[in-house]
């Protein structure tokens, strides 16, 4: 490995000292050329005015959003309330029910008890007025 090291510093050392390694060269551009390069560099501030002007409407389309979703979750608050509210007066709604129709069926067994009373009593006064009728018939023809 350190040979490889040291073949290597050695092909670096020769590289610089050969003549015209190490020199700087001038660059000559065209008139073409830098017509070219100008119209590479408008193009590229009109697309960085493009994308600065994208960027500033992204930005308030954001804001927009943002604000948006602010009120949609303040309605969502608004109605997950009203929902709340809404089931109990629902279950309180629900408790009332119930307790009205335990009372409607001790009336209507109140109701039904009280049928069968009123029946007895017909029947009963139905057998008196049959015998009193017997009775005043067998008076009658004595």
């Amino acid at each position: 490995m350190t040979e490889k090291l040291c073949s290597l510093l050695l092909v670096f050392c020769l590289l610089t000292l050969l003549p015209g390694a190490c020199s700087a060269k001038e660059y000559q551009t065209t008139e073409a050329e830098l017509t070219r390069l100008e119209q590479i560099f408008d193009q590229l501030e009109n697309n960085n005015k493009q994308l600065l002007a994208d960027l500033k409407k992204s930005k308030t389309d954001l804001a927009t959003a943002r604000q948006k979703l602010e009120e949609y979750q303040q309605d969502l608050k608004t109605l997950q309330n009203q929902l709340q509210a809404l089931k109990t007066e629902s279950a309180q709604a629900r408790i009332e029910l119930e307790t009205a129709q335990k009372l409607l069926e001790k009336v209507n067994q109140s109701f039904l008890e009280y049928e069968q009373e009123v029946k007895s009593e017909i029947k009963a006064l139905k057998w008196q007025r049959g015998v009193l009728v017997l009775a005043v018939g067998i008076l009658a023809f004595r």
